[in-house]
């Protein structure tokens, strides 16, 4: 996986030889810093990042047996919420302020699975019930600076599993969110994805976040992997400096 950025008609590799797998069901953290390339990364699956400026040098994707670097757009566009959902780190930039909750959800349902919008609307309030949102049927009428900060992620999640992905990538989920709900947030994916059976990737900087959560963790830096491994084996036995210096931290602060 190389990913680049133009400054001044000059390439700067962003991301390089980063690769990863994630089988059915498993839930993978992608653990770094800030600017490490994370969600650069994760946004470059499915095209979704800016091109230009930044290009997709060489790499693969694959998604049963098909490479979705190498996909059209239209084709992509098939596989983006119906198979692959995706939930950014800010719910207020990645919802539209001038549409109702319920509008935003049903769309995708309406695009991929061809249903009415009456049945698009009813699927979205079950959804928003799935997610934990009390009145979940006032909530379909209402607009994203109605909601709190953790109700609207509640909707960006509801949003991104309308259409069943068999893959979640969650980017940053719990950013912007205080201890407490932060923790209801996961432990809602969590279950979701152990009720639907789907594959997930949880990033975050935060190591905390995937300790007891994960089957497997990445550790990324300056747009690389430094160590993959399983969750137990990267709190035990690290096996690159990085990695052990995070796992410091990590112990500072809690102390």
């Amino acid at each position: 996986h190389c990913i680049s950025s133009a400054a001044s008609d000059v390439y700067k590799r962003q991301v390089n030889g980063v690769s990863f797998d994630v089988r059915a069901g498993e839930l993978l953290g992608v653990v770094g810093e800030s600017g490490c390339g994370k969600s650069v990364t994760m946004m470059s699956l499915v095209k979704l990042v800016p091109m230009p400026p930044a290009k997709i040098v060489k790499g693969r994707a694959m998604l049963d047996n098909k490479d979705l670097i190498q996909m059209d757009l239209d084709e992509l566009q098939r596989i983006r919420g119906a198979h692959i959902g995706f939930i950014f780190q800010d719910p207020m930039t990645s919802l539209n302020p001038v549409k109702k909750v319920g509008e935003q959800i049903a769309e995708s349902v309406r695009y991929h699975l061809g249903k009415t919008r009456t049945a698009a609307r009813r699927q979205a309030g079950d959804l928003l019930e799935q997610v934990g949102i009390p009145e979940p049927g006032r909530r379909l009428d209402e607009y994203p600076h109605q909601l709190s900060g953790g109700l609207r992620q509640r909707v960006v999640i509801a949003a991104a599993l309308a259409c069943e992905p068999r893959v979640l990538i969650a980017d940053e989920p719990t950013t912007s969110l205080d201890v407490t709900v932060q923790k209801h947030i996961l432990d809602l994916l969590d279950d979701l994805r152990v009720a639907r059976g789907m594959s997930m990737i949880l990033v975050t900087h935060d190591l905390g976040v995937v300790k007891g959560r994960t089957d497997e963790v990445m550790v990324m830096y300056a747009g690389r992997t430094m160590e993959e491994a399983p969750t137990e084996e990267i709190f035990s036995q690290q096996g690159h400096p990085y990695t052990e210096a995070l796992i410091e931290t990590l112990s500072l602060i809690h102390i």
